[in-house]
């Protein structure tokens, strides 16, 4: 189904100042699946292919994804904005907090295992804290039951090299893929 068409009770309350077609991005993925990734909002290319995470932040997200062997499409993608802000500037907590209803509704019809928020904005918004990714990344948290990972934005694996083994991490464990730290009789 249409993701305007589905969500059209949300789209016809949307106050207008939070709402512009040509920058907004759907969520993409299965509405069972098992894993939810939660974003900021949209950048340049998502809004010009109007999906979430296609730009480069996201194509280093697909290949972490490939390098811990999960399929992008078993995953439900999703953004706290589902606009791009002007400027590509960070998103307005009004601006989270009108868009607010609408994730939840998400949320509730995936209804998945385990949330993976992407970034501080996402991270702080769903857990409700002040503290920052660098503090909560990779820790597993529970509200309403729910089981939610806050990890590194993949563009912060791309600003800083050293994050990327931590997103990387972090991403095994949301998934169950956890390395045992055993090592192979060839790595001798």
């Amino acid at each position: 189904m249409d993701f305007r068409k589905k969500y059209e009770d949300f789209f016809e309350t949307v106050h207008p100042s939070y709402m512009d077609e040509e920058r907004f991005v759907p969520s993409v993925g299965p509405e069972d699946a098992d894993v939810v990734f939660i974003g900021e909002a949209p950048g340049a290319n998502e809004v010009e292919q109007g999906e979430p995470f296609v730009g480069r932040a996201g194509e280093r997200m697909n290949d972490i994804l490939r390098d811990i062997d999960v399929e992008r499409g078993d995953i439900y993608i999703t953004n706290l904005v589902k606009i791009r802000p002007p400027d590509n500037r960070d998103p307005k907590k009004e601006e989270i907090e009108a868009w607010a209803p609408l994730l939840q509704q998400e949320l509730e019809d995936v209804d998945p295992e385990m949330i993976v928020t992407l970034g501080n904005f996402p991270s702080k918004h769903v857990l409700d804290t002040g503290k920052g990714i660098s503090k909560i990344h990779g820790r597993i948290f529970t509200r309403e039951g729910q089981k939610i990972m806050p990890v590194y934005h993949p563009a912060a694996a791309l600003y800083d090299r050293s994050k990327g083994p931590e997103l990387e991490k972090d991403l095994r464990k949301a998934f169950g893929k956890e390395e045992s730290g055993q090592k192979k009789f060839t790595d001798f």
